[in-house]
């Protein structure tokens, strides 16, 4: 099936086939399946922007694990400045892939599909929720290709742990979609959403502990690490990755450079995952909106 007769199918269900013929409207699943299913065709058939997916991550990954790793952080234990800064990197892949995957809304709009898919007998619910599902699978797919390359980057880590990241990158990839989306819904050009898009990714990024511990921050900087919601989605996935090398650390040292700390009260992964689910929610709320209004 290509991208064309995948957008297509959503008027061929409200036509035929569709399980309300009665009302002529497609059922909410069969466009949610119809619009994620465009959104990774187009992703596979798009090679340049699968291959950028990566190059920045691994690159970035190079220059500081290698050229400035030594220099700017001091670990516990036996823990080296890459094996800290890889989790960071999975979740910087996630974040990037998932808030620019915003920006097919943008396209839509512009060679006219949205439209087309706004007028037609379907939920516009539905098409939301389709633009995130489609997001957020490609997100967790580049997330979990970052795992498959991490031996040859001299990272180690089990299958086992993968296993458990695969639901929390999941959920953390819903919850940046989200992000995109609600953005992508209210802009009318890609250079404004890229610009947008950059202005939130990079503070959101740089202030979320993927490149150094979120402890032991000047107030200021401290201040800005705690209200930002990357940082609650960094923090579980950097624990699980590394709860070998934590295992073996003293009971407090974990907290030191894992999890994420509120004027003396450390909180728990739960609890940051917590964080993570609300702001999911509201993303969802916000983009939900924002395409049911548009125009």
């Amino acid at each position: 099936m290509t991208a064309d007769q995948a957008t297509a199918e959503v008027g061929k269900h409200s036509e035929i086939g569709s399980t309300r013929r009665s009302t002529g409207r497609a059922s909410f699943l069969q466009v949610v399946r119809v619009i994620w299913l465009r959104e990774i065709l187009i992703y596979v058939r798009d090679r340049p922007r699968m291959i950028s997916a990566f190059a920045m991550p691994v690159l970035m990954l190079v220059l500081f694990g290698e050229g400035l790793g030594n220099s700017i952080a001091t670990l516990p234990g036996d823990i080296s400045y890459r094996q800290f800064f890889f989790p960071g990197m999975v979740a910087m892949q996630v974040l990037m892939s998932s808030v620019f995957s915003g920006v097919s809304i943008v396209t839509d709009r512009q060679f006219g599909f949205l439209r087309e898919i706004l007028v037609a007998p379907v939920s516009r619910t539905a098409i939301c929720f389709g633009k995130i599902v489609g997001g957020a699978t490609l997100a967790l797919a580049n997330g979990l290709v970052m795992f498959a390359i991490a031996p040859l980057l001299g990272i180690d880590i089990s299958l086992e742990i993968v296993a458990k990241l695969i639901g929390l990158i999941a959920l953390v990839s819903f919850m940046l979609t989200g992000v995109g989306v609600a953005m992508g819904s209210r802009l009318r050009s890609v250079e404004s959403f890229q610009m947008l898009s950059q202005v939130a990714i990079m503070p959101g990024m740089f202030l979320s502990g993927i490149f150094f511990p979120v402890n032991n921050l000047p107030v200021w900087m401290d201040v800005l690490v705690k209200v930002n919601p990357v940082t609650y989605a960094v923090a579980p996935i950097r624990e699980i990755a590394l709860s070998k090398q934590l295992s073996e650390l003293p009971a407090d040292a974990p907290f030191q450079i894992t999890h994420v700390d509120w004027f003396g009260y450390t909180l728990s992964t739960w609890e940051e995952l917590g964080i993570v689910v609300i702001f999911g929610v509201a993303m969802l709320t916000i983009a939900i909106r924002g395409v049911r209004t548009v125009d």
